[in-house]
């Protein structure tokens, strides 16, 4: 999986992406700034053999399709909807790619950024989704929502607790 991060998500106190990075051992980041175009990596051809991004849309394949297939790597965006929609655009490279994506019955348990939906999720939790979706049922992610669970729950009773 590789994580195409917004350099202003880098060092978010609030941002669940490092929780994925300290986590998963094959995950590989990639920061871009304002403007700042991704264009396919020239010098890692095994690693981009056969991406894909998983970017919400209604209108893209469901990443269920994917499961028993090996699409190296999964694209996963990371940065405010404003940002990540920006970075797509910026990119044809990344708009050249297939795209899919997911839906959850699972509600977001990120509380602290309001989502423009009540149906999107965190980066950390789409990463989850992903995995159990594409992996099944064999391997555990609870740990890192339970990660940010703790993390989320610290931020708001420190913005609690600074409230006069």
């Amino acid at each position: 999986m590789c994580l195409i991060q917004h350099s202003n998500e880098s060092s978010h106190a609030k941002g669940t992406a490092r929780i994925a990075q300290l986590s998963l051992k094959k995950l590989r980041t990639i920061q871009l700034g304002d403007h700042e175009p991704f264009t396919q990596p020239q010098n890692d051809s095994d690693f981009w053999c056969n991406p894909v991004l998983i970017y919400p849309n209604s209108e893209n394949r469901d990443i269920a399709e994917l499961v028993g297939t090996s699409p190296r790597p999964l694209v996963v965006l990371d940065g405010t909807w404003r940002k990540s929609k920006a970075m797509l655009l910026g990119s044809s490279y990344l708009q050249s790619l297939p795209k899919y994506s997911f839906e959850t019955e699972r509600p977001s348990r990120y509380g602290i950024r309001k989502a423009s939906s009540p149906d999107l999720l965190s980066t950390l939790e789409s990463i989850v989704a992903i995995l159990e979706t594409l992996e099944g049922t064999g391997k555990d992610y609870a740990q890192m929502l339970e990660v940010m669970d703790w993390m989320v729950n610290t931020q708001l009773s420190f913005i609690a607790s600074t409230k006069p």
